[in-house]
């Protein structure tokens, strides 16, 4: 296709060269042609698109509007149509976190950047911790992929061509363990992850963390962390100053972070749970409807609070902590959650239900910026790719009051280039207790029967009745064909398809050891020796090389090393439990202790079983899962 623009010269400067960039990554015919005429919208105006024949009239107020216009146009090039439309917030965002083990390579930054481009979206957030480059601080982000300035400068220009503001996302407080480990950064720390608040040295830090940013960003915005810093005050600090209430030592250090910002340039936004945690003594969402805001120690009016919640399912909890942020803040932020987080799998069901809720009360309560987020937790278990469709989602209700089905199917295609109805059999992997339904609990069995010992089935007491084998093996049938269509996602899904096929024989593994070793059924346990667990090991191999393939094509290298030491484990430890079977088959020992282990509940579940939507059936710590013993102490 070949493009021709008229209209507002200034329009056409701003939109042009993505335009060019997003119609390269269509492949469409090159014969055709279309013209777009560009018009500057009122203020305050939505924006629209009329297409007759060759031409479409477009009429918009920023860039980003004009690109999720122009990918419609793009794709649905062969009929005339009209389409106007007002987004609901001034600022719409994504943020990627970088920082936990996978730092996205500059290459998959600018994919994203070009998909949030077709929806709209203006705004993407990098979340950072230690993963940028900061002279003087050669262990800043070492061994981590920690981007360079030009890394990011190249990539604030791109952002640029598609009307998207590039945000950092950094740290000035707390969630900075993997920097603060080093020896050279002793006298920065208070706690194992929390900065020593008040010293010299750590101001010093602060600012030299702003001015390397400031050079490679043309915005002004950024986000500087602070939250979750529980113990904030309680370590180094403590043994100097003596105690102090949190809310006064993050009143004085968000003051003294606020005026580095405005030295280096910076208009500074950050989360706000510490600030509400530290007025109520309480938790983050339990502030009561009837709380009395007026007393609350408040940060500075000029700073922007982010009030970031995944999880709630009531709408009427969204809008009290909103009201009680419109207390605190004159400009306040909602951060929104995609839960590509779950565990090793992304739990969309949970992710569709809080987004809707939220974005419903964002809108209800006049909130102009918000962005979702997509976590890497737990190393980065989960693909990148599975951030898609909860971003479409969120996306989607930036510009519409609810999830119209086959609209939000198009719309998915349209940006994606894939089948929504495909992403969400992801769903199934954590729903071995919910059926099909949302899995708002957010379970992760695939998570924790994958890693789990079949010697010891920590978690095999909650699976009496159920049917894992054929429960993952239809998941594997479902999947299987997206595993070998070519294209985009082709290794995306083959790698969840393997994982299917694995969990379909490792699932219940512990279980059937034990039933035949109790039994005294040599029979099935040579079975189990000789077919079944080097069956599981083939398909964990597929796997364990599927995921380096999604590892390498998205993401730097650093990071991945915890996945092979995981991955590998789960191998060698099968290969050793076969060891262990086949020495009792042959009566080198007479009794197998792990095996005489009476297999206890691991959640306290009462009267509740496991198919109890209430009951919550979820753990996601890799050295808990594995494990009795305390593999952080000694590993």
């Amino acid at each position: 296709m070949n493009l021709k623009f008229n209209g507002d010269q200034d329009l056409i400067r701003s939109i042009e060269e993505g335009s060019r960039l997003l119609l390269s990554e269509k492949k469409q015919d090159g014969t055709a042609a279309m013209t777009f005429s560009l018009e500057k919208a009122p203020e305050d105006a939505g924006s629209s698109i009329v297409k007759k024949g060759d031409t479409c009239t477009v009429r918009f107020q920023e860039p980003a509007q004009y690109f999720r216009l122009f990918n419609y146009a793009l794709h649905h090039n062969n009929e005339d149509f009209s389409l106007e439309e007002k987004p609901y917030f001034a600022r719409r965002g994504f943020m990627l976190d970088c920082s936990r083990n996978a730092v996205a390579n500059p290459e998959k930054l600018r994919s994203l950047g070009r998909r949030l481009a077709k929806m709209g979206m203006n705004q993407l957030f990098l979340y950072m911790e230690d993963t940028y480059e900061v002279p003087g601080y050669p262990y800043f982000g070492t061994y981590r992929g920690k981007y360079t300035r030009e890394e990011l400068r190249d990539l604030d220009k791109y952002c640029a061509l598609f009307g998207i503001e590039l945000v950092p996302c950094i740290q000035t407080l707390a969630h900075l363990h993997s920097f603060l480990r080093w020896h050279n950064s002793r006298p920065l720390r208070d706690t194992g992850d929390i900065l020593k608040v008040g010293s010299k040295e750590v101001y010093t830090f602060i600012r030299n963390l702003l001015e390397s940013l400031r050079s490679c960003f043309s915005t002004r915005n950024i986000h500087i962390g602070m939250d979750e810093a529980h113990m904030l005050g309680l370590g180094n600090y403590l043994r100097e100053n003596g105690y102090e209430e949190s809310y006064v030592i993050i009143r004085r250090h968000t003051d003294r972070v606020l005026e580095l910002c405005q030295e280096t340039g910076w208009t500074p936004m950050m989360w706000s749970d510490m600030y509400i945690t530290a007025n109520t003594g309480g938790g983050y969402y339990d502030v009561k409807a009837s709380t009395d805001t007026s007393g609350w120690e408040k940060p500075p009016k000029e700073l922007g609070m982010v009030y970031w919640d995944y999880y709630n399912t009531r709408k009427d909890i969204y809008h009290n902590m909103l009201r009680v942020h419109k207390a605190l803040s004159d400009r306040v932020i909602f951060a929104g959650g995609i839960w590509n987080w779950n565990g090793i799998s992304p739990n969309y069901g949970k992710a569709f239900c809080c987004s809707r809720l939220a974005l419903e009360a964002c809108r209800q309560e006049g909130i102009q910026e918000v962005f979702a987020t997509g976590w890497m937790d737990n190393g980065a278990e989960t693909p990148i790719d599975a951030i898609y469709p909860g971003l479409a989602v969120f996306s989607f209700l930036c510009f519409h009051e609810d999830l119209y089905e086959e609209e939000l199917s198009t719309y998915f295609r349209d940006c994606i280039d894939a089948e929504l109805e495909d992403f969400l059999l992801l769903d199934l992997l954590d729903a071995l207790f919910k059926g099909s339904g949302k899995n708002l609990t957010a379970d992760n069995p695939s998570k924790y029967l994958l890693y789990q010992d079949p010697m010891l089935g920590i978690f095999d007491y909650h699976l009496k009745d159920t049917d894992t084998e054929t429960y993952y093996r239809t998941l594997a049938d479902k999947l299987k064909s997206k595993a070998e269509t070519p294209g985009e996602y082709q290794e995306f899904f083959r790698f969840y398809y393997y994982l299917s096929l694995v969990l379909s024989r490792k699932a219940d593994l512990g279980i059937r050891i034990k039933t035949a070793y109790d039994a005294k059924d040599l029979s099935t346990l040579k079975e189990i020796s000789e077919e079944v667990i080097p069956n599981i090991i083939r398909n964990l191999t597929v796997m364990h090389t599927s995921r380096e393939s999604l590892w390498f094509a998205d993401a730097k290298p650093f990071g991945y090393e915890l996945l092979d030491i995981r991955l590998g484990g789960v191998k060698t430890r099968l290969e050793s439990c076969r060891r262990r079977l086949q020495s009792f088959l042959e009566g080198k020992v007479q009794t197998l202790e792990e095996l005489e282990q009476e297999r206890l509940p691991y959640w306290e579940l009462g009267d509740a079983k496991p198919q109890d939507p209430k009951a919550e059936l979820r753990e996601n710590l890799w050295d808990k899962i594995i494990s009795g013993c305390d593999l952080v102490d000694t590993v």
